[in-house]
This record gives C-alpha cells, sequence and structure tokens, in this order.
C-alpha cells in the first residue's frame, strides 16, 4: 500500500510543473483562518434524493455540529443523507496528515477556481485521494470530489449565500457512484410495498444518485451543548 501511494505522490509531483505553481498549504491555511469563526451551528435542511434503485419522498431535518466532529441530525422519518453531505467543513478533509499538491485552476460558473489534490499519508485512512476547487478570493470550496477505497467515488458540489462570511452553504448537491452501501427495508420508515422488495432483489450494481441539500435558518456559535450528541440521552428520531 506505501508503493501505491509513492507511486500516486510522485505521478503528481511530475506532472507539477506544467502548471504556474502555488503553494497549496498556504491557500489550505486561509481556508482553515476563514472557517476557525464557525464554533457550532444549527440548521434547518430540506431533502431531495434521487436514487437509481428508489424511490424517496422530500424530506425535513435538522442538523447539528459541534467542532471537531460532533454531528446530529433529527429527521422526520429517515432521511438518507450520507455523512460527507453533513459536514462541509475543510476539518474533514484537511485536520490529518496529507500532502497536498496544487494542480492547476479551472473555470466554474465565470469563476476560476484552484484545483488542489489531497492525499491522505495515513495507511489507514478511508480516503485515497481528494480534489479540491477553491475560490482563493472568498476562501470556499466550491467542489470536492472525494475516491475512497471500498465505497467508490462521490462529489460535493457547494453553493453559498446569506452565510458566506462563515463559509457555510445555501445548498449542496451530492453526487454518489458507492458499492457496498447497506439499503434499509425502508427508506421513509414505511413497510416497503411488494413492487419494491422486487426492484431492491433486481438490484446488483452500486447505488448511483444525487442528493440536493437546501439549508435555512441557519443558528451559529450559539453554544452547542455535548449532551446534544450523546446518543444514550436522546431517544427522539436520527440518524448518522
Amino acid at each position: 500500500m506505501r508503493n501505491f501511494y509513492f507511486i500516486l505522490i510522485l505521478t503528481f509531483s511530475l506532472s507539477m510543473n506544467a502548471y504556474p505553481q502555488k503553494d497549496p498549504y498556504k491557500i489550505i491555511d486561509q481556508l482553515k483562518l476563514k472557517f476557525e469563526k464557525v464554533k457550532d451551528y444549527e440548521t434547518n435542511a430540506r431533502i431531495k434524493i434521487d436514487v437509481n434503485f428508489l424511490k424517496v419522498p422530500e424530506a425535513k431535518a435538522k442538523i447539528y455540529f459541534k467542532k471537531p466532529d460532533k454531528i446530529k441530525m433529527e429527521s422526520e422519518g429517515f432521511a438518507m443523507l450520507p455523512k460527507e453531505g453533513l459536514n462541509f467543513l475543510p476539518d474533514k478533509f484537511l485536520g490529518e496528515d496529507i500532502t497536498a499538491i496544487y494542480t492547476g485552476s479551472n473555470v466554474i460558473d465565470e469563476d476560476t477556481l484552484s484545483t488542489i489534490k489531497i492525499i491522505p499519508n495515513n495507511d489507514s485512512s478511508k480516503v485515497v485521494l481528494s480534489k479540491l476547487w477553491i475560490d482563493e478570493d472568498n476562501s470556499l470550496i466550491r467542489k470536492v470530489e472525494t475516491t475512497t477505497k471500498k465505497r467508490g467515488t462521490f462529489t460535493v458540489e457547494l453553493f453559498y449565500g446569506k452565510q458566506i462570511h462563515f463559509g457555510l452553504p445555501d445548498s449542496v448537491i451530492l453526487s454518489f457512484n458507492v458499492n457496498n452501501v447497506p439499503v434499509p427495508n425502508s427508506i421513509t420508515g414505511e413497510v416497503q410495498t411488494q413492487s419494491e422488495r422486487k426492484r431492491k432483489e433486481r438490484f446488483s450494481g452500486p447505488m448511483v444518485g444525487k442528493v440536493k441539500v437546501f439549508y435555512s435558518d441557519y443558528k451559529i456559535n450559539v453554544g452547542l451543548s455535548d449532551d446534544l450528541f450523546d446518543k444514550k440521552k436522546n431517544t427522539g428520531k436520527e440518524t448518522e
């Protein structure tokens, strides 16, 4: 496995001369500096799910976050939202021991974004590689593409509005092509129909789809208690 990471890093290093070079670690430091202002938040979420073999109704949820990595979601029924769609602060991509490589720039929605590839140095990491599209002028992550060892690839696109000064998005689109995902008997907590069961039984490929999340009514740095995230002290509906 170490040889694989060495070859991966060497390949990117050899291609670096093709781009005018910037220091990726300075760009990352600016991202972290912006997000240091966010200690915790709570927000309402409206979730639309489009999966290749499931019909899922729109869901509503309440999401809580507290640094460094506490996340809780309370939902009406069961909302199938991968963790990648819950926490969009850069610590989860940049908090561990990493190798960062600047790979140039791309234009998205008429904005020129710097692209950085992130390789975890820890062999036990579940992530093989992440690519970030970064708006340097505003110190914002606009897009993330992550390849994992076992679960496939997912992409997160982030769209900003009222909370741009905190780096918190108004909406995200999570696209995924994921292997080996256990699907509960009912995504909504209701009894599956016979046709739904047969459709699931016929399906044997990866889960492919999109999740769109729209956030509203942010409450930032309100001093959320650790007890809120304690499973033993909470009996309401939630998913993690």
